[in-house]
This record gives structure tokens, sequence and C-alpha cells, in this order.
């Protein structure tokens, strides 16, 4: 537990006290399960023009950071672990119980996080995009991996920042336009190797058959 700097003197006592009390029955309730999940609560004075989601009332705040273990998510990994899965998926409404007990509840500013343990995810994902790469050269006579790659085609893992964890594999990218004549009165489309419909029927029947998909739904973020 930490308290902010710039509290004064009367505040930070109450900041100390409070914070004691919640570290305690968080750490007995929530931080304790699955071998012990790292977290940090910072201690922040309310500003008044904040757009905090906690009560203004409240001259104080409580700002957590949970670390997520992404392996332990991930179906495939040797650590992965179903139950851990579904509490941290849920770790905002574990911590906001746990305050509950001892009236704290509304100090408690929305949870963010930082992931971690996340190298066998991350390069799963590079694999898929690998085999993308390949297929589409194989099926598109003269698509250069150059152009691919400046048409931003690929796989991104989405990691959410607050509230709850949520990880999602995003299909990213744009049809790649088939090198010649930059004045051709050809529009756009006509000059694409393939449209966006077909970019992501290829990527999602790929995704569908990586073991990505076996945790993590993909969402389509083509062609925006």
């Amino acid at each position: 537990m930490e308290i902010e700097k710039n509290i004064e003197d009367e505040l930070r006592a109450e900041a100390q006290e409070k914070g004691e009390v919640a570290t305690k029955i968080l750490d007995a309730l929530v931080f304790s399960k699955f071998g012990g999940i790292n977290y940090s609560m910072m201690i922040r004075r309310q500003r008044q023009n904040s757009y905090s989601s906690n009560n203004i009332a409240n001259p104080i705040y409580f700002e957590f950071d949970v670390d997520i273990d992404v392996d332990k998510t991930f179906e495939p990994s040797p650590t992965y672990d179903k139950k851990y899965e579904d509490y941290i998926y849920e770790i905002g409404e574990h911590i906001e119980k746990a305050l509950r007990y001892v009236n704290l509840q509304d100090y408690m500013e929305e949870p963010m996080f930082t992931y971690v343990n996340d190298d066998l995810v991350e390069n799963e994902v590079d694999r898929l995009e690998n085999k993308l790469v390949l297929y589409l050269q194989s099926q598109y006579e003269g698509l250069s991996y150059d152009s691919i790659r400046e048409a931003d085609i690929g796989y991104y893992f989405y990691k959410g920042e607050t509230d709850n964890p949520y990880m999602r594999i995003e299909y990213i990218g744009h049809p790649p336009i088939i090198d010649g004549d930059r004045q051709s009165t050809d529009t756009i489309e006509e000059r694409e190797y393939f449209s966006c419909e077909d970019l992501y029927d290829i990527m999602s029947d790929l995704y569908d058959r990586s073991p990505l998909s076996l945790s993590y739904d993909g969402e389509n973020y083509t062609c925006q």
C-alpha cells in the first residue's frame, strides 16, 4: 500500500487507517488465492474536477493495479488453471465484495491491470500470423511479403486495461493493392488482391483452427 505524497497530514492519517483495513481484508479474501495474486494499491486524493467513478464525497480513493497471469488463462499452457481464469475475469467484483465487509466499497476505483507471462500467447500469435502470410502468398500470385505488411494484415492480442480483465484476438489490416500503375482509372476495389469479406473469411478460418481459439474470442477489425 502506498499513499499519494501530496495528501496532507490530517487526511493522511485517515488514508493510512482505511488503507490498512482494506489491505487486510483484501489479502485475506481476494489476493491470497491461487498461491497469491500480485497487486498494488495506491491511495490518492480525490480531485474536485475528477471524473472518477467513485463517490466524490470521499476525499480519498483506492487505485488498484492487479497482475494477470496470461499463461493461466491459455488452455494449451502447462500452467492453465480454469478456476484461476474464472476468478480473475471477475476480479473487480471480488475486490468490491470484500471491501463491502468493511464498508469501504465506495472508496474503490475500477482496477487496472498488468499482464504478465504472456510470451506463450504472443508466440502463438506470431505463428498464426506467419501461417496467414504463407497462405495469402500461396493463393494470390504476385502478392509479396512487403505488400502484406504495408496493408497491416495480421493478428493483435488485445488486453483490456480497466474494470475486469478481457483478452481477445483482433483481425486487423486491409486488402493489399496490386502493384502497377498507380494512375489507373480502376477503382480501389478493382485493384485489390481480394475483398474485405475475403480477408475476414481467411483470417477467421485460420484462427478457428488455432490453439488460441480455445481460450480467446476472435474479433474482426479489418478494413476499419
